[in-house]
Formats: structure tokens, sequence, C-alpha cells
């Protein structure tokens, strides 16, 4: 599933970083979310551009293409085709691109944000054998704040929630391919939370 390229979820990127490029801007900004490396290592990075003094445009993404497996004899557990190995994955590759509302000044203590997302998402193996897999999208609210260190570095601070529509399917264990059930749900979920490292220059 992951090596399929999604058209949308480029041409998403690609029509915010071309009207980032275009704005008229004095700042632009480029930041990384510890939470998510610590999540299991996904990889992720944000780039923002002033649009005027309260505004801000941004685009990113984040990426974790990795799979765990326990390699402890005593965590298989018995399935009809052989036994099978615990593994767990929270497998996803999202894009997105939004806009923010800076109070003060750009870059400079509380915001908030909107933004339109777009996942290819494999997971499941935490809690019980089931994993789900599907592609998401929809739009995000969130709001944080953005902490000063030096005229280039801030602690941006943040936490939101994200809503849309899946098309997924369930499957009975994290690595086999025995389908449960498949179709397309509307969601709620929390998605965000952040505490990343911001260059601004």
């Amino acid at each position: 599933m992951f090596k399929r390229f999604h058209i949308r979820a480029l041409c998403l990127l690609t029509a915010s970083l071309i009207f980032c490029l275009k704005a008229s801007a004095q700042q632009f900004s480029v930041s990384t979310n510890v939470v998510d490396w610590m999540a299991i290592g996904t990889v992720n990075a944000e780039g923002g551009v002033a649009l005027q003094r309260h505004f801000s445009a941004f685009a990113g993404f984040r990426i974790n293409p990795w799979v765990f497996r326990s390699g402890n004899p005593e965590d298989r557990f018995e399935d009809p085709l052989g036994d099978e190995e615990r593994q767990f994955q929270d497998k996803k590759q999202a894009y997105y691109a939004g806009v923010r509302y800076w109070p003060w000044y750009i870059f400079s203590g509380w915001w908030v944000g909107m933004r339109g997302q777009y996942m290819e998402y494999d997971r499941g193996g935490f809690i019980v054998h089931e994993r789900e897999a599907g592609d998401a999208w929809g739009i995000g609210l969130s709001g944080g704040y953005s902490y000063m260190l030096n005229e280039n570095f801030n602690i941006d601070f943040g936490m939101g929630f994200w809503g849309g529509q899946t098309n997924y399917g369930t499957y009975r264990c994290t690595n086999c391919g025995q389908p449960v059930e498949n179709g397309k749900k509307w969601f709620v979920l929390p998605d965000y939370i952040a505490v990343s490292l911001m260059y601004i220059f």
C-alpha cells in the first residue's frame, strides 16, 4: 500500500508551496515535531511563510514506514494457518497544508490554525491483533503557543484534532491479509500534539 504514489497528496502539497513562494512575505520557517519523532520514529517536517503580520501559511508531511516485531517466542499467537509472530505498527504517510492566525505577531505567541490533510495509514497490534488500513482525508483545527528563544529559534507547542472520511479495511491480524470488514466511515480524532523546534529566517 505504501508503495503507491498519491497524486491528490502531491497536488495539495505542491499547490500550497507555490502559493507560499508567491506570497510577498518577509519571513519563512522550518520546523520538526519532537513528539512525532518519539512516536515510534515518525519522520516529519513543516515549512511556513508569513503572509502578513497576523497570518502565515504552512505545509508539511509525516511519514512512518516502520514495523516492529517482538522477537519473543512467548508472544506468538496461534493461527489456523500457522503460528504468527506478534508485531505492531503505526505506518502512515500524511500530507497537509493550511493557514494560522497569530493575534499578536507571526511566529510569536498564541496561534490558531486550520489545515486540509490526506493520510494513508496501516496501524494495529498495540492492544489487539487486528489492524486497520486505509486512506483518509479531511480538515483539522489546532491551536498553540510559540515561545521565542531568540530572533531565529522558537519552541512551538500545539495540539488539535481532525475529521473527515476514510476508505478503510480491517484485517484479522497485523501480518496477514484476511479481511474482517471494509467500507467508508466518518471520523473525528485527536491528531496533533506538538513540541516543535522552529527555525525562522
